[in-house]
């Protein structure tokens, strides 16, 4: 009981941050955070403008990543890793973690007194050859380090979907975004006890998991859940379909809204969703065939990912249906998250293998070389914090090595 307890003020701490100045030594600036994302391997909050505020950490090391949001009513910070799951305030408290271990793929209740993950390390065989992954449910107002209730099984992945061997720009990208063309399996509330998520990682497909019954089924085959975004209020789910559509879905009343968007040339491949604070708009950041496509000459060492792309982001009004080109990028990997303010949207752009790739060609990387080899490092390439004004466009890079942005719930 005393352990229980001890838990509980953790918490309740944890969630009142943002109420009490922060003592953290890595303040910066004082003021709410209207922006998360890891700057220069620390978790940091940010001003609307993108700017550093404070860094209440935790810090990050090669290779780990993790997934950031903000609870619905907008006062907590959540840092989910492989590792442990930690927490702060707006206005940037030193986080803490809570005990036990939940992974990246978890969400909140709508009323945020249960959080659901799925146990990626433990995947379920299924007779089709796919795998499932166990559900859970646990009450967040009894954190005491143990797993919560098993409420079944999730899903229809591939076997081994839930990791990633991936190297220089794709290491970059799957630390908060998943792989390009699907993102990591994913979960999102409902108003009711169905809770929706990823299907068949990496295909396309929504599934939906009865909370009470158990049950698991395929709710909409063409929805693609890599790009979906939930609104902050997280009334409303929305993501591209396989018929090039913009679908949304209503999570209070289960009904669903298609945009068909005419573009010249096409949209693309849209990567990434966002949502305006006051729900009237949807930010939409779609690939194109590169400029400069990147080509191997020579047979490289160990594979190497050549991927390239130009990028547009566009602002579609969802009362008028009516669709505007706000900036584009020319030559990215990809953009591995997106959020958006009053003002602006930000993107985390991530560089492609472009120095690796001429490396190679240019004989600088010797036969044999393994991709984890030191010497690799003046390769890897660079992530930006995009910022584009909603109004004026004014695309600008605000701050270097920088990944995992969200954009906090106020209106």
């Amino acid at each position: 009981m005393r352990n229980r307890w001890l838990c509980l003020i953790i918490l309740v701490g944890a969630l009142v941050a943002g109420a009490v100045p922060a003592t953290s030594a890595a303040q910066t600036r004082s003021g709410e955070g209207v922006l998360a994302y890891v700057w220069k391997g620390v978790v940091t909050t940010a001003d609307e403008e993108g700017d550093p505020l404070a860094s209440p950490g935790p810090e990050f090391q090669y290779g780990q990543g993790a997934r950031l949001f903000w609870s619905p009513d907008a006062r907590t910070l959540y840092i989910a890793r492989d590792d442990g799951l930690y927490v702060t305030g707006p206005q940037g408290a030193a986080a803490v973690q809570m005990p036990g271990l939940y992974g990246r793929t978890v969400t909140l209740s709508q009323d945020m007194q249960i959080m659901y993950y799925l146990e990626t390390v433990s995947p379920q065989d299924r007779d089709d050859g796919r795998v499932s992954y166990p559900l859970r449910e646990l009450n967040i107002t009894s954190f005491e380090g143990g797993a919560g209730r098993l409420a079944g099984y999730f899903g229809r992945f591939q076997p081994g979907s839930a990791m990633a061997d991936v190297s220089f720009a794709a290491a970059l990208y799957v630390r908060d975004g998943g792989l390009l063309g699907a993102g990591r399996p994913n979960l999102w509330p409902t108003y009711g006890s169905n809770l929706f998520g990823t299907c068949c990682f990496p295909e396309p497909g929504l599934g939906m998991f009865n909370v009470g019954s158990g049950d698991f089924t395929v709710y909409d085959p063409d929805f693609i859940p890599g790009a979906a975004a939930l609104n902050l209020t997280r009334t409303h789910l929305a993501g591209p379909t396989v018929g090039g559509a913009i679908r949304v879905i209503d999570l209070i009343t289960g009904g669903t809204r298609d945009y068909t968007i005419e573009l010249a040339g096409g949209l693309g491949t849209v990567e990434r969703l966002a949502w305006s604070p006051d729900d009237t708009y949807l930010y939409i950041l779609a690939r194109r065939d590169p400029d400069r496509p990147l080509a191997l000459t020579v047979d490289p060492p160990f594979p190497v990912d050549t991927r390239s792309a130009n990028i547009y982001l566009y602002r579609l009004n969802l009362v008028t249906s009516t669709i505007r080109e706000l900036a584009w990028r020319p030559d990215v990997y990809g953009v591995s998250s997106l959020a958006a303010t009053n003002r602006y949207v930000f993107a985390v752009v991530v560089e492609p293998n472009t120095a690796l790739v001429n490396a190679i060609n240019n004989g600088q990387v010797p036969p044999g070389t393994l991709p984890n080899d030191p010497i690799l490092t003046q390769y890897m390439p660079a992530t930006h914090l995009w910022r584009v004004d909603v109004i004026a466009g004014s695309p600008v890079d605000v701050l270097d090595n920088v990944w995992g942005v969200a954009a906090r719930p106020v209106r």
